[in-house]
């Protein structure tokens, strides 16, 4: 039996100073093992995106960031519409990634909206860093850290933890991404992020539940990460009293999850929150 899956898009996206607006159909198309992608020549009614509004986000974190410091940045605002065996749906986007580099220290952030907050507190953090030290016992996580952490404990969620996958959108082959306990694979939803990639199961919307949910502010705050999350080892930016450094830490236990939550683009979705490590 063929699956069949298209996209068209158009997205206003900003990198290395140059905003580019860019309209794209492609599809897949699989048949058991075969799987083959292309683009199309054909268009559609898609809604405007404002690239207006990413080019005023590109100038507020060339400002909040020393231009020399920016690695990378890349803003974007996308619309979308997919098809998958006659299932239609649509889906607008917002993505910020950025990499700043700071003597030997490359920091990270993506953001799935055009909020500042996380790149604003990670710079000033990033500015006063100091040599790596040892962890310090306990760390709280801001919610950008612990989102990234998330893809990678769906096997691995210490034992008072629940991880779920929370209710919205649609996945890659349709279907309706509905809340459910995450457990252990296979998954129930497929994640697509490109009309060029087969899909694979994935769980969506991940978010940590925690019966504490106590955050202590005293203790030293890992604000930003240094580099991809392995299993369950962080390379994150530790801010403490004024100063900051670089800190590898393994995740043995979570003591503690706050309630309110934000979305980020990692793996296909995950709620950050506040969390005690």
């Amino acid at each position: 039996m063929s699956e069949i899956y298209r996209k068209r898009g158009r997205v206003a996206r900003h990198e290395n100073g140059q905003t580019i607006l860019v309209e794209e159909a492609g599809e897949a198309i699989e048949i058991g093992r075969e799987f083959e992608a292309r683009p199309l020549k054909e268009t559609a009614e898609l809604p405007p995106v404002d690239a207006g509004a990413v080019e005023r986000v590109a100038r507020e974190i060339g400002r909040i960031v020393k231009p020399n410091a920016i690695e990378r940045l890349i803003v974007s605002e996308g619309v979308a519409e997919h098809e998958f065996n006659g299932v239609r749906w649509s889906e607008s986007t917002r993505r910020i990634h950025l990499s700043i580099a700071h003597r030997d220290f490359r920091l990270l952030v993506d953001r799935g909206d055009f909020e500042l907050g996380d790149i604003e507190r990670a710079a000033r953090a990033l500015e006063n860093v100091q040599a790596e030290r040892e962890p310090p016992p306990r760390i709280r996580a801001r919610p950008n850290v612990s989102a990234a952490l998330l893809p990678s404990l769906p096997t691995i969620a210490p034992p008072n933890v629940e991880l779920r996958q929370m209710a919205g959108g649609t996945d890659g082959k349709g279907a309706p991404v509905r809340e459910e306990p995450i457990t252990a694979p296979p998954w129930t939803n497929w994640y697509r992020p490109s009309y060029r990639v087969r899909p694979v199961r994935m769980p969506f919307n991940l978010r940590a539940h925690c019966e504490i949910k106590v955050i202590d502010a005293d203790v030293p705050e890992a604000v930003a990460i240094l580099a991809p999350v392995d299993g369950i080892v962080m390379r994150v930016l530790i801010a403490d009293r004024g100063i900051s450094y670089p800190a590898t830490v393994r995740i043995s236990r979570i003591d503690a999850v706050a309630d309110e939550v934000t979305w980020y683009p990692y793996g296909a979705g995950a709620f950050g929150a506040s969390m005690m490590l």
